[in-house]
């Protein structure tokens, strides 16, 4: 082999992640019952960790009806809808208090989480299955709106409960895609909490409810702001306040201090750049390349020998890092699960 390629098999190397590692060990890393906890075959698995990692897989292709692994991914249905099924109907939580993610994005993010993975999956379900899910799913957004406080926030607990809130309202907003009941009125109200992080007035991104980190609001925002973006019913003054927060959020991530967020890698991280990617995956062309780009590099930079990544702070679950990862590599311009930003 030439020089010349290997130097380009290095640089290549260098900037683009290996796949098809943390893809096996997470498969490889599942409970017989389905679940994921925060290291292979935990023995303290969770909900909002089995529902991340689920919906990894759906978005690498195995779906409830095809794929390599299909067999695992209607494993993590039946896991996540056996903890609604489980769970008394006036309670918003589907899974037991204490868990790390819990502790870091709030108590319900299983709830919200749980939501976004059902209703991606559905569509790919058949019989029973199907039916347990589609139901597991309606029982969640129940719980969301429940959730839901004056404000417009889904979570005030935890150390980072803003990216909760993202998650609760993206998790509505696939249930709706799926055929669910959603109050618009909920989503219109977690929409504008969301968009509202940022003050075009002072051009700041509020940081209160993320940690005092400025990447984890920018996320938020820009998620809600692509939801904005699809919605041709919205208020007028709404849209402009989502167009501004997306136009300011984009500027912010070009500093690539905003973009290490707490200054090293956690979930936390690993969540933001899967929101960030989202929103920004329709828009296409020059700036999607580039900031595929980069975000693809950054995550090579990072990703460990075995394949996987792991949090250095707070979220430091390896299924959790890992799924969220593959999801941000997964997603690609108009691909299932991005949205316009």
């Amino acid at each position: 082999m030439s020089l010349l390629v290997l130097a380009v098999a290095s640089a290549m190397a260098a900037t683009e992640p290996d796949v098809a590692r943390p893809l096996h060990w997470l498969v490889d890393a599942q409970n017989t019952d389905g679940s994921w906890g925060a290291d292979a075959h935990s023995t303290e698995p969770d909900v909002a960790t089995t529902a991340i990692s689920g919906l990894a897989l759906l978005r690498l292709g195995h779906t409830g009806a095809k794929g390599d692994y299909q067999d695992s991914t209607r494993r993590a249905v039946m896991y996540v809808a056996d903890a609604v099924e489980r769970a008394p109907a006036n309670e918003i939580a589907v899974q037991a208090p204490g868990t790390l993610v819990q502790r870091k994005l709030g108590r319900n993010v299983d709830t919200f989480i749980a939501a976004q993975f059902l209703a991606e999956v559905l569509p790919t379900l058949k019989g029973q299955l199907h039916d347990r899910a589609e139901k597991a799913l309606a029982g969640c957004v129940k719980r969301i709106e429940m959730a839901q406080a004056q404000d417009g926030s889904y979570s005030r607990d935890g150390w980072a409960p803003l990216l909760a809130s993202a998650f609760a309202n993206d998790g509505l907003y696939a249930a709706r895609r799926a055929g669910a009941r959603v109050d618009d009125g909920v989503l219109a109200k977690g929409q504008a909490a969301l968009v509202g992080k940022y003050d075009a007035r002072t051009k700041s991104f509020g940081t209160g409810e993320s940690a005092g980190v400025q990447l984890y609001s920018i996320a938020a925002g820009a998620i809600a702001a692509a939801q904005v973006a699809r919605e041709p019913a919205a208020p007028p003054e709404l849209k402009l306040h989502a167009d501004a927060t997306a136009r300011a959020g984009a500027q912010a991530l070009r500093n690539d201090n905003v973009l290490r967020g707490f200054g090293t890698y956690g979930g936390e991280e690993h969540v933001s750049y899967m929101l960030t990617t989202e929103a920004k995956a329709a828009i296409g062309g020059d700036e999607w390349a580039a900031f595929r780009t980069g975000m693809h590099a950054r995550l090579a930079a990072i990703q460990r020998e075995n394949g996987t990544w792991r949090g250095d702070h707070c979220i430091t679950s390896t299924a959790f890092c890992t799924a969220a990862s593959l999801i941000t590599l997964a997603i690609q311009p108009q691909q299932h699960g991005a949205r316009p930003s």
